[in-house]
């Protein structure tokens, strides 16, 4: 026990005679930085990308007869329901991405998305969208 201690103390010693003083550093007049002015970007021209049609959006016309006006029902929860049926859009086979189901975005519309329990639903919106209700 005693010779452990005292090979300790004699290695502790002549590590401790090895260390050195800490430098003295000599630090240079500090000049204060000026903002340089870039050179104008090179003017390149760009071209714009044609949008595609998603599927579902080249749809074809009805008969002339489908759009005649219909009158409109004098129920107001009647008129309602049915413009929000006319506005729901649902999933569709085509609408399929991967494993990602893509909504084409309109103004106005109702999208239906089904999810599954103990499965992740992730729902990425645009600046400015919020939802509106969760059933």
């Amino acid at each position: 026990m005693k010779l452990s201690l005292l090979l300790a103390g004699g290695a502790a010693l002549a590590l401790s005679a090895c260390a050195q003083p800490v430098p003295k550093i000599a630090y240079d007049n500090p000049q204060p930085a000026h903002l340089v002015p870039l050179p104008p970007a090179p003017v390149q021209v760009v071209t714009l990308p044609e949008p595609l049609p998603l599927p579902g959006q080249l749809k074809k016309l009805p008969p002339a007869a489908a759009n005649r006006l219909r009158p409109q029902p004098a129920n107001p929860v009647v008129r309602v329901a049915l413009a929000n049926a006319a506005a729901r859009i649902n999933p569709t086979r085509d609408g399929y991405i991967n494993a990602m189901q893509v909504f084409p975005w309109s103004d106005g519309a109702l999208y239906e998305i089904y999810a599954s329990p103990l499965h992740v639903t992730d729902i990425a919106l645009q600046p400015g969208e919020h939802l509106i209700s969760i059933a």
